[in-house]
């Protein structure tokens, strides 16, 4: 078998060097695959081999279904051989149109999408959103399927190509397109009587908002333990609606926590993997506990790592690592 190269897409051939990925030398030919984290994680630069051998890292992380289909990541995929790609069927986007952008906190932003298209979802999966010239970040969905609109919650970061634009009022009213949604962080039912812990730093929140609000409309009826860190109390956002749903239900639990300021009677100063740690190993029945963890990727390393000591099964502790897009050179 050949070890050169050979890439095809769309049935055109693109030129491609040795340990080259295919997202690159699509993107050197002029050819956009929509891409944002570029390590596999968000899966925003998912397509399908139509035939050639398909390297084992370019499908890290996919389900059996999706491999099965020939599904992998142009990002992690480097071609030994010959390989022919194609774009996933349209069918899996989704058109919206940016309906309201909400600032919710210094550096935070809620935006609001109303589907033109109809999408099935579970409050806690996330999203790829894509922009009209190719640019995508994915985003976890902090909204409820029973809401006329999909809600994101976007971080607003230094040089961010996408939430710079996204928090941009002047956005309502543009035309986007959602592929998804993804991912395994959401509620079932089978964990309805069983303890649930939920941790979220920054925008983390965002899908644990979708989820314990699911859980609840469910019926759960095992305790629910909420924590939310943040750098500074500012950007503990939601903190309003937040005390108002434990207020309103005696089983959960809220808890919330900043690295820095003046703590007052409701949150905490101090590092979250540590509250989180300490508040469930005080928890009776953590045994068969079910617990979400979302944010950076490190501190989920160090909350699941954490939780895990503290007497949670690691089996039961389901990440959501977000990973920021690249930034522009000028802005690092």
């Amino acid at each position: 078998m050949s070890t050169t190269p050979r890439l095809r897409y769309e049935g055109r051939e693109i030129p491609i060097e040795e340990g080259e990925t295919a997202l690159s030398a699509c993107a050197r030919a002029g050819i956009v695959i929509p891409s944002s984290c570029l390590s596999g994680a968000c899966q925003s630069c998912l397509v399908r081999a139509r035939s050639g051998e398909i390297p084992a890292a370019a499908q890290v992380g996919l389900g059996p279904a999706k491999k099965a289909l020939g599904c992998l990541l142009a990002c992690l995929c480097r071609p030994t051989g010959a390989l022919e790609l194609e774009a996933l069927d349209a069918s899996s986007e989704y058109k919206a149109t940016i309906a309201a952008v909400e600032r919710l906190a210094p550096t935070i932003v809620r935006v609001r999408l109303r589907m033109d298209d109809e999408m099935s979802y579970r409050p806690g999966q996330f999203v790829t959103l894509l922009r009209a010239d190719g640019l995508a970040r994915a985003y976890s969905i902090a909204s409820l399927p029973s809401e006329a609109t999909i809600e994101l919650h976007v971080r607003e970061v230094r040089g961010g190509q996408m939430s710079g634009w996204l928090a941009d009022p002047a956005r309502v009213g543009e035309a986007v397109r959602l592929r998804g949604p993804a991912g395994e962080c959401f509620f079932t039912s089978e964990a309805l009587s069983r303890p649930l812990v939920m941790v979220g730093v920054g925008t983390g929140l965002a899908p644990l908002w979708g989820i314990v609000r699911d859980a609840l409309a469910q019926g759960h009826a095992g305790p629910i333990t909420l924590l939310h860190g943040a750098r500074v109390i500012e950007d503990l956002y939601l903190r309003g609606p937040l005390t108002a749903l434990a207020r309103a239900h005696p089983g959960l639990d809220l808890r919330l926590c900043a690295l820095h300021g003046e703590g007052d009677a409701e949150v905490t100063i101090g590092e979250i993997d540590a509250l989180a740690k300490s508040t469930v190993a005080a928890m009776p029945g953590r045994a068969s506990a079910r617990a979400f963890v979302c944010g950076d990727p490190a501190m989920v390393a160090r909350l699941k790592k954490g939780l895990f000591l503290a007497g949670l099964s690691l089996r039961e502790i389901v990440g959501d690592a977000f990973v920021e897009g690249p930034r522009p050179a000028a802005a690092l």
